[in-house]
């Protein structure tokens, strides 16, 4: 009994009990027993009950008590065997005399069952259609006589009278079935005329003609046998002087006569069974059965038959199956192998089967179709599941589903879904549910069982293989399901960087967040083959998922400014005088005050910003040109009046991140104002500048067996205002090899503040696709240093009045440069499949190689006048910081009126 009791009886508030007739199964799965009990209250009389492991926990006992008539009522009820659906027993209304009783569990509804012409009979078995007990008829004066033993056909109502030859008492205390149809064997008591009590078992063939099979135990005073199965008896024995009784075990040869299969027998029929019988045929396999033919079977069970296998039985062919059930109350008893691939069945029950009791306590490999037919107990105390890879399946079983402690339940996990377990019943479930991971396309959400009836219990261990250690496992339970759901904690891993860790959290919100389905969720393949990945392949793959090369395009833009800004105060270095030349009239001049200027520049600018330990080395080169016109204009306060102009032009830019195979292309037409003017020694100038710019990235993205390819368009647009103030010193004249030379040295500072608005895209492409959200950057220059100029030139031409004969300029600057603001370009990204998904936990800001704080500036530069409206120049600038180099190359063409 499941209650323990201080007094040892071990039966709620009992003094005592004694349990009788258990079916096939284990405690906590499908094994039935009767039996009685007596309380405090009820003394001297018995009550009973019938114990059901399979039935919810403090349900599995239902008591027994015989209905009282009025005026009669009830003393004992004692239950003492169960088959199927069934219980028999005996009830006293008075001391005297027995009644026997047959008891239906489904309808709990009671009848009496006595032999005709009998004053006392009591019913100790029950076995398929036959009730074994005994009877007792009118003795001498009146009284009690004698007791017979009896077999009661309840088909045919017909009633079997069984006594020993030499005995005058024999007494039935149960029955089973002796493997071959209409055969059984009888667990026996008599008593010859000199007092003696005999034991052993009574055999009954087909044709109903007994054997008696004696136990004999040496020195023992009194044996008596108690129950049987197969060919083995228990009962108990007393030895001279002693009240204690001893148990036995005794083996009785030829009375258990099964189909029997002890080698390796195979077969290719079609809708053949390759080990079948009749009913109430039992069969024992324990060699190995293996049939291939279309539709076959390897062991085929019919009503009342027992199969009992501690071999191995497979079945290969289409439609086949190792074990199929048949017929009234069948049992299955598996302590072997039942084996089966896809298109086969381990173990199924066909339409006509009814009440089946399947006991596993060995393997079940392979596909459970159990469904068939009502009133199914299906005990799982060993293996089920499939081994190896394949479609997923799901195992059907109708009526009670028990698992016992010792029992598990695998069900794999593969890319196309999972194996699960379909109860059209009620389930009690404990031991071991096995979840074997054979994909790393994870969902986060598995439905392992489901049982239509409701469920009791919960598995004691779950076991998951496959998975990484990063993902958690937990099985939620519902009335009716058993839901496994997984929790993805990659951004935990160590060793990822912080890019890489914001997509592996975005990755863990996604799945974390979203009830997903095997047809659902696009974005699943892309992050699903993440989970197969270990380090470093792990962090590699998160970097080509997560969009780097967005990231890098606002710095990219923001150089495009800068080059325009310096080409700009380039031109106003040239065309704005300063002192000393303003100052002395016999200073050579580069340009006339007065004139209107057309000038151009092409420009080609390289740029690598190395790793950071985030983000991956960016490549930028630049290509375009720049077109201009100012004109000087007169001011009153201004000595030397002002110079306002006009510009515009066209850059466009190849961005690389190769470790990431990604790449960007912007496209960047501008339009911009300037002014200058000189005081003195000091040049002061002043801009503005708009570029709108057209972005293209394509990204590659490989890791693992996954491929995909993504490419995005959009738009950006900024807004520029700057400004440059110096201070020209003379350094120094005279001539070199017959040019006469002036060189100056020039302080300067100046100042720029670049507003950079990205809009919003959405990737083309597959799984790993990215859309991104529209995002303003605020970036801050300043430059301080300082430049020298040298200017020579060439004698007058013969014969010419006023043109030189070639003026050349050289240039060269230091300086260093501070930035401020959004010096961390970041761009906030997301998987474009979560976004259609709802999920607001998938967003991630990825960054790339910041721009550096401060960094040295230098240029060198050269001009040549080749008339006197004609200047032509080239010059090279490089930056260098922490992380990035950047250098320019300009060609510069200028036209004066």
């Amino acid at each position: 009994m499941p209650v323990a009791t201080a007094n040892g009886v071990n039966y709620p508030d009992a003094i005592g009990s004694s349990p009788y007739g258990p079916s096939f199964g284990n405690q906590g799965g499908v094994l039935r027993t009767v039996g009685s009990y007596m309380t405090a209250a009820s003394s001297p009389y018995d009550l009973s009950y019938l114990y059901d492991g399979a039935t919810a926990p403090n349900q599995q006992i239902t008591p027994l008590a015989y209905p009282s008539a009025p005026g009669n009522p009830t003393l004992y009820t004692i239950a003492h065997s169960t088959f199927g659906d069934t219980v028999v027993g005996n009830y006293d209304t008075r001391l005297a005399t027995g009644n026997a009783m047959i008891y239906t569990i489904s309808t709990g509804s009671y009848a009496t069952n006595n032999k005709p012409g009998a004053i006392s009979t009591t019913a100790y078995g029950v076995y398929g259609d036959m009730i074994a007990g005994g009877y007792a008829e009118v003795g001498p004066g009146g009284g009690i006589g004698f007791e017979h033993g009896y077999l009661y056909n309840k088909i045919t109502g017909t009633w079997t009278t069984y006594d020993h030859p030499a005995a005058i008492i024999t007494h039935l205390e149960g029955i089973t079935g002796a493997g071959r149809s209409g055969e059984y064997n009888m667990v026996a008591d008599w008593v010859t005329p000199d007092g003696v009590v005999h034991a052993g078992v009574l055999h009954v063939d087909a044709l109903g003609i007994p054997t008696w099979h004696e136990i004999n135990i040496p020195g023992a005073t009194l044996v008596s046998s108690n129950s049987a199965y197969g060919d083995t008896v228990v009962g108990i024995y007393l030895l001279p002087g002693s009240t204690t009784p001893n148990g036995f075990v005794a083996t009785i040869p030829g009375i258990y006569n099964p189909i029997r299969n002890v080698g390796a027998l195979t077969s290719s029929a079609d809708n053949a069974a390759a080990l079948s019988g009749r009913k109430g045929d039992d069969i024992v396999n324990s060699g190995s059965v293996r049939v291939s033919g279309n539709g076959g079977i390897g062991i085929r069970g019919e009503t009342y038959g027992v199969l009992t296998n501690s071999g191995t039985v497979v079945a290969t062919g289409p439609l086949g199956a190792a074990v199929e059930m048949h017929g009234l109350y069948g049992t299955l008893l598996n302590y072997g192998v039942l084996q089966a691939p896809a298109v086969a069945d381990a173990l199924r029950t066909g339409p006509d089967s009814f009440g089946t009791v399947i006991v596993n306590t060995g393997v079940i490999d392979g596909r459970i179709a159990a469904t068939a037919g009502p009133q199914k107990r299906f005990e799982n105390s060993g293996w089920i599941g499939v081994t190896g890879t394949g479609v997923p399946i799901t195992h059907l079983i109708g009526g009670v589903f028990a698992q016992t402690q010792v029992g598990t339940l695998s069900l794999r996990v593969g890319a196309d879904g999972n194996d699960a377990l379909g109860v059209k019943g009620v389930a009690r479930l404990a031991g071991t549910l096995a979840v074997p991971f054979q994909t790393s396309l994870l969902l986060n959400s598995y439905t392992l069982v489901g049982a239509t009836d409701g469920m009791t219990g919960s598995f004691t261990t779950l076991a998951t293989s496959g998975l990484p250690d990063y993902v958690s496992a937990a099985l939620a339970y519902t009335g009716t399901s058993v839901v496994l759901n997984l929790t993805s904690q990659m951004a935990q891993q160590p060793g990822l960087s912080a890019n890489q860790s914001a997509v592996s959290g975005a990755v863990d919100g996604f799945f974390n967040g979203n009830a997903q389905t095997n047809t659902g969720n696009t974005a699943s393949a892309a992050l699903g083959h993440l989970y197969g990945l270990g380090q470093p392949q792990l962090g590699a793959a998160l970097g080509m998922l997560s969009g780097e090369i967005h990231a890098a395009l606002p710095s990219g833009l923001n150089r495009e400014s800068g080059l325009v800004r310096e080409t700009i105060l380039d031109r106003l270095r040239g065309r704005v005088a300063s002192a000393p030349f303003a100052a002395d009239p016999k200073l050579p001049r580069s340009i006339d005050p007065a004139a209107v200027g057309v000038w151009g520049e092409a420009i080609g600018a390289w740029e690598r910003a190395g790793s950071d330990r985030n983000a991956s080395t960016v490549q930028r080169q630049t290509g375009g040109f720049i077109f201009g016109a100012d004109v000087l204009a007169p001011a009153a306060t201004l000595p030397e009046g002002i110079r306002l102009g006009i510009a515009g032009g066209y850059l466009t830019t190849n961005v690389d991140v190769d470790r990431l195979l990604s790449h960007g292309t912007t496209s960047s037409a501008f339009g911009a104002l300037y002014a200058g003017t000189s005081i003195g020694p000091w040049r002061l100038a002043a801009g503005g500048v708009y570029m709108g710019s057209r972005v293209e990235t394509n990204r590659a993205i490989q890791f693992g067996p996954f491929s995909d390819f993504a490419n995005a368009k959009q738009d950006a647009a900024s807004l520029q205002a700057f400004g440059e103030a110096g201070y020209s010193l003379l350094a120094g004249q005279g001539a070199v090899g017959g040019l006469s030379y002036t060189a100056t040295v020039e302080p300067f500072v100046n100042a720029a503040a670049i507003r950079l608005r990205v809009d919003g895209f959405s990737e083309r492409g597959g799984d790993s696709a990215l859309a991104g959200f529209s995002r303003d950057y605020d970036l801050g220059v300043t430059t301080i240093g300082a430049r020298l100029e040298a200017r020579f030139e060439a004698p007058a031409l013969p014969g010419a009045n006023t043109v030189t004969g070639g003026q050349f300029v050289l240039r060269a600057s230091l300086g260093w440069r501070a930035a401020f603001g959004d010096v961390d370009p970041a761009a906030l990204l997301a998987f474009r499949s979560s976004l259609n998904s709802g999920d607001s936990l998938s967003a991630f800001e990825i960054s790339s190689v910041p721009v550096d704080r401060s960094a040295v500036v230098v240029g060198v530069g050269l001009d040549w006048q080749v008339s006197s409206a004609v200047t032509l120049g080239a010059s090279y600038g490089a930056q260098a910081g922490s992380n990035a180099t950047d250098q320019t190359l300009k060609g510069r063409f200028n036209v004066r009126f």
